[in-house]
């Protein structure tokens, strides 16, 4: 990922365009048209590596924006859950919102509030709820 030093070489970049640019627009007819085509391609190469830089700046933004939000969701999340007998339940329970029991394994890996199903029939043996996210099995 690009850090600080990143975006200084694509400001870097920009003031190197600059000067070319500078260069060619001060040149004479005197100026050979090869040196007038080699300062423009210098030119392009100097704003081919600005716009990569950047670019790689801005996938570098979006990622640490995504990363702050999924972060401040989980924060969030902390106060809403309580760990009792087992399970995640929420602390104050919300109007048309069953308060759990909660998956305790999704809500630990992955920070997800998945509501656990009651098992009913043969396969109640094997658990008493369901995780319908993990598939995990609780409460024998």
């Amino acid at each position: 990922m690009p850090d600080i030093g990143a975006i200084s070489a694509g400001i870097s970049s920009i003031k190197v365009a600059i000067d070319i640019a500078k260069e060619l627009k001060g040149a004479t007819s005197a100026i050979k048209d090869a040196e007038v085509k080699l300062k423009i391609a210098e030119l392009l190469l100097a704003m081919a590596d600005v716009k990569i830089q950047l670019v790689e700046a801005q996938d570098e933004n979006l990622e640490l924006k995504q990363t702050i939000k999924e972060l401040e969701s989980a924060l969030s999340k902390q106060d809403e859950v309580v760990f009792r007998d087992g399970y995640y339940y929420l602390s104050e329970p919300q109007d048309g919102k069953p308060d759990g029991p909660f998956c305790s394994n999704c809500y630990t890996t992955k920070n997800l509030v998945s509501l656990l199903t009651e098992v009913t029939g043969t396969f109640r043996r094997f658990g008493k709820y369901e995780c319908p996210s993990c598939e995990q099995r609780f409460g024998k």
